[in-house]
């Protein structure tokens, strides 16, 4: 098949960017033709990407809501400029069809019409509700034509069902890891034990200042433990505020932006994963990751979390944020070292069974074949004049 994947910030850092980078990768391994067109990558939160195809950097205009000061919005969209160039590129390049993974509501008004116009075929993926724009639930309507739809977890699923009817026959379709990732890991890069925390530093999704005040309870209790957190974003400063006020500046390690061989190694290396999410998380990519390695996690029980994580199993799942939940379960985890390690293996055991990204394109794949001939590619470009 000849599939075209269109995405936002596809060199960027991001959960979404990650399924797309390993579904592109694993769908050209299985030999078919895939091309990806992507927004701008945001400047520094660039990432090294699996994919090495056909790469392209393109605008997708987001709709915004027709008002009596803006009633030019119902000018149709295929005659802004950049949708323009959008539907010229997929008409040159002919895709048989378009998997959309944009994640931003505003912005599927824009590829549905696009791809109606180019007469292709187009499945959407839904991820959560974080991309909630200015047209609210009214760019889900222009869902109604899609092929199919696709969501990250049932969670995922179940949320846009209660807004959009179509979506309550989406496939769910789970992420997935490389299985094989842990075994790339380098050497151990910290010479002490340590939580470890991978995630974008913004307090609007992430409840990391939580983390650190549960991380400055315990720290007390344990003085040979530090606190690395892997990432960058908006709060930075804040967090390395939070961590000097608690007296704990030089045990909590912000390191940024690594290598993928040096995060495997802090995932590996970890005592356990921790990451609470103030915001669902449509599945939490970065607990497949560390569990990959064999190590338990504490996550909120939220969005498709609950779908991956085994309570009591595979890592411990918390009902809130709160500093004493989480200095709770962090320090249930530093006080049972051997249960936290057959929650380790537990942990690997299921996301080696279930959860690879060749299992993931594979699901994939059968939905792009069940809706081949949805659409013709069958266009006059003398329409876009």
């Amino acid at each position: 098949m000849r599939i075209l994947i269109i995405c936002e910030a596809f060199r960027s850092l991001g959960g979404v960017q990650e399924v797309v980078d390993n579904l592109a990768a694993e769908l050209e391994l299985a030999g078919h033709q895939v091309a990806v067109y992507s927004t701008p990558s945001v400047s520094g939160m660039e990432r090294t990407t699996r994919f090495r195809g056909e790469l392209r950097c393109l605008g997708i205009p987001s709709r915004r809501p027709v008002t009596l000061r803006h009633l030019e919005r119902l000018w149709p969209v295929r005659f802004s400029s950049e949708a323009r160039r959008l539907m010229g590129e997929i008409i040159a390049w002919r895709p048989q069809i378009v998997s959309s993974h944009c994640w931003s509501w505003d912005r599927f008004p824009t590829v549905a019409d696009v791809c109606q116009q180019a007469g292709v075929a187009m499945v959407q993926s839904l991820y959560d509700s974080w991309g909630r724009g200015k047209m609210d639930t009214g760019a889900l309507h222009s869902l109604r034509g899609a092929a199919a739809l696709t969501a990250l977890s049932e969670a995922t699923r179940g949320f846009f069902a209660n807004l959009l009817p179509a979506a309550r026959e989406a496939r769910v379709i789970t992420g997935g890891v490389d299985p094989d990732a842990p075994h790339s890991a380098g050497p151990r890069v910290h010479p002490r034990d340590y939580v470890f925390c991978a995630a974008r530093l913004d307090l609007r999704h992430k409840a990391l200042d939580a983390l650190i005040e549960a991380f400055a309870d315990i720290a007390g209790q344990h003085p040979e433990v530090d606190l690395l957190i892997s990432g960058d974003g908006r709060d930075r400063a804040t967090l390395e505020a939070i961590a000097a006020s608690a007296g704990i500046g030089d045990r909590v390690k912000l390191v940024g932006i690594v290598a993928r061989p040096e995060l495997w190694s802090l995932y590996k290396h970890a005592l356990f994963f921790a990451m609470p999410s103030r915001m669902p998380e449509g599945l939490g990519l970065v607990f497949l990751e560390a569990m990959a390695c064999g190590t338990p996690v504490i996550a909120t029980r939220s969005g498709g979390t609950p779908e991956i994580i085994d309570h009591g199993e595979s890592g411990l799942l918390l009902e809130s944020n709160t500093a004493d939940q989480l200095a709770w379960a962090m320090r249930w985890m530093l006080n049972s070292p051997a249960e936290r390690e057959q929650m380790g293996k537990r942990a690997r055991q299921k996301v080696a069974s279930r959860f690879s990204w060749r299992q993931f394109a594979h699901q994939y794949i059968e939905v792009f074949s069940s809706c081949l001939g949805a659409n013709t590619f069958e266009f006059d470009p003398a329409e876009q004049r």
